[in-house]
């Protein structure tokens, strides 16, 4: 049961990681988010 939650919390740090790299490239929902905010001024 130890090692099924190890592999678990693996996968969402894993996820968590993608999601910061693509936030941080300018691709991710929050800068688009951002840039539709800007372009409605």
């Amino acid at each position: 049961m130890n090692e099924f939650l190890n592999t678990k919390s693996k996968k969402i740090l894993f996820i968590i990681v993608i999601i910061v790299i693509i936030e941080l490239s300018g691709h991710g929902i929050f800068a688009s988010l951002f840039r539709f905010l800007n372009s409605l001024n």
